[in-house]
């Protein structure tokens, strides 16, 4: 993660404050919360956590990153102390602009967005093997037409 986020970076920190004092601290604010998702998604995706099927290109990426953020956008906003103060500023709207914010710096820089869409692809050629083919031998099929078909299994 520090190659995307140096612990001096200030979602490191408000992902270790939010994550630590959630509960207790009446003083997190929607930009707190946006903060810490931009972490927490970015780190849920590099875990490859709950990652089903993989982003093949950039818009697929940005899209799991952007559900991964919400996630975590909604349950900070319904766990934090000051729920009353983030639903009369707007705080949901304040937490996921200021997360995709964050996640668009981190993506634009370095390189970062194709390596993250190749960090959980799989390999460009990528032969499927069934593990049972050592079981098929030649003379399984019938070449005499041109064409391989398997042979009529004898019933009694």
């Amino acid at each position: 993660m520090d190659r995307y986020f140096s612990t001096s970076s200030p979602e490191y920190k408000a992902h270790a404050h939010v994550a630590d004092y959630v509960f207790w601290d009446a003083n997190i604010t929607a930009k707190d919360i946006g903060l810490c998702a931009a972490y927490a998604s970015l780190q849920r995706f590099v875990k490859g956590e709950d990652l089903y099927i993989p982003p093949r290109n950039v818009t697929e990426l940005q899209a799991v990153l952007r559900n991964y953020s919400d996630h975590v956008v909604n349950s900070l906003c319904s766990q934090v102390v000051s729920r009353v103060a983030l639903r009369n500023s707007n705080g949901w709207a304040v937490a996921r602009a200021q997360s995709a914010s964050s996640l668009a710096d981190v993506l634009s820089k370095d390189g970062n967005l194709e390596r993250l869409v190749a960090l959980h692809s799989a390999p460009q050629a990528e032969v499927l093997v069934s593990p049972l083919h050592h079981l098929v031998e030649e003379d399984d099929y019938a070449f005499g037409s041109g064409a391989a078909t398997p042979r009529q299994i004898r019933s009694n």
